[in-house]
């Protein structure tokens, strides 16, 4: 992620009731619902009808789409030429419903587009896809910000519940979860459709409104998805996990209901949702996460020490994780160090709350050790920098101060809010 970069470089157990025909993640119909028999069945020319396919058509309208991989045999060579050119473009990948942030897995496995995907654009067109895909024995599986690198937002002869265009983005300063008038206090939050990536939510709640709502450091994750798989970020030892800072989520589940989850309504499910796998207990059509008082600074420390040999190297990971134990494991500090091959230790940590000459002092006996071994080579001397925490995903300012830090999504009509 090029702007962070900036920083551094300057310097389940199933629930019956609502998961009775789910399995983790590809969504594979298990169970026997509404007496249809056996195993899920593929996408075929012959299988569903097409009767059945006109009847999902007349729910859905032009959002029933026919997927095909830019990169099949028979695809056009416009379209061909287009994904190559946007291959490093993470936004791009994300907008195409036959694509994910990977081709495969170690040759275990190769990537293949669903069949059809529903791109919906409402929770009834979400419970439309459901209700077919259950009719049909057909596998479903749900795919938002597309950074699924274990292939589990896709899978050959499925549906694909594509939530993409559930975009819509709305700040709260009182909020209170249904049913839960009179058991919580109201709270600062955010609700976001999960076709929402992080930039969109960092975007509406930092840069416009001067809160920080906790998610993932990489721009172009899901916010669904991460919070479906716990969501510790850069800041999680501060403001917690995204998972943790859940209030509510708008559910459809297999049996094509749409359900509110939060600590009064539903409860076991909000408790199942929050850290228990994408798509485990249902699609997500929208969450609720709280948002917290923005620090004043938020910044980075980088840099990369060589040890000149093994032995060497192994005293300066006993130290690095000694000097991380006594000086950055606590709020300020988070993401990470590294040991790489040629016996050498990176450093690329973020902090909040600190002001660049505190985070200075909080490294100077790290640096001290050092000076006291020249044994060790400073390929990269330990920086500090920090910025006003406001401008962290400020495209705009990042555009006019240090454009060669980020990358933008470069595609005519592109939201003027994406980069990474």
């Amino acid at each position: 992620m090029r702007r962070r970069t900036l920083l551094k470089a300057g310097l389940v157990l199933p629930f019956v009731p609502y998961a009775v025909a789910f399995n983790r993640s590809a969504l594979a119909w298990t169970g026997t619902p509404h007496g249809a028999a056996g195993a899920p069945r593929a996408i075929d020319a012959t299988w569903p009808a097409t009767d059945q396919w006109a009847r999902l058509r007349k729910q859905v309208g032009d959002r029933l789409l026919k997927l095909q991989s830019p990169f099949a045999a028979d695809a056009p060579a416009a379209v061909r030429d287009e994904a190559i050119a946007q291959l490093g473009n993470p936004f791009y990948l994300g907008d195409q419903p036959a694509l994910s942030q990977t081709s495969g897995w170690f040759g275990a496995w190769t990537s293949q587009p669903s069949a059809y995907a529903v791109a919906a654009e409402s929770t009834a067109d979400v419970v439309a896809a459901v209700n077919f895909a259950r009719d049909q024995r057909l596998r479903l599986v749900v795919k938002g910000g597309g950074h699924s690198y274990q292939g589990t937002s896709n899978a050959a002869g499925s549906l694909l519940v594509w939530t993409r265009r559930l975009k819509t983005i709305q700040l709260h300063n009182d909020f209170v979860g249904q049913g839960c008038s009179g058991k919580q206090a109201p709270q600062h939050a955010v609700s976001m459709g999960t076709g929402c990536l992080w930039i969109d939510a960092y975007d509406a709640v930092t840069t416009q409104a001067g809160r920080y709502v906790q998610g993932g450091g990489c721009t172009t994750v899901g916010v669904a998805g991460l919070i479906q798989s716990g969501g510790f970020g850069s800041f999680s030892k501060a403001f917690g996990t995204a998972a943790s800072n859940l209030l509510e989520a708008e559910v459809v589940t297999a049996d094509g209901k749409v359900l509110i989850a939060n600590a009064c309504t539903n409860p076991d499910l909000f408790w199942g949702l929050k850290g228990g796998g994408g798509g485990s207990l249902g699609v997500i059509t929208r969450v609720t996460l709280r948002t917290f008082d923005l620090p004043d600074v938020f910044g980075g420390v980088s840099g990369r020490i060589e040890a000149p040999d093994g032995v060497a190297f192994q005293a300066l990971i006993a130290q690095a994780v000694r000097f991380y134990a006594e000086a950055l494991c606590n709020p300020h500090w988070g993401e990470q160090m590294s040991f790489d091959d040629g016996n050498t230790l990176g450093i690329s940590m973020l902090f909040q709350g600190l002001s660049k000459e505190e985070a200075e002092a909080n490294w100077a006996p790290f640096k001290d050790w050092l000076a006291q071994h020249p044994e060790y080579v400073v390929v990269k001397p330990i920086t500090a920098l920090a910025m006003p925490a406001r401008h962290f995903w400020d495209a705009a300012f990042f555009r006019e101060h240090a454009p060669k830090f980020i990358a933008d999504d470069n595609r005519e009509g592109a939201p003027r809010a994406h980069m990474v």
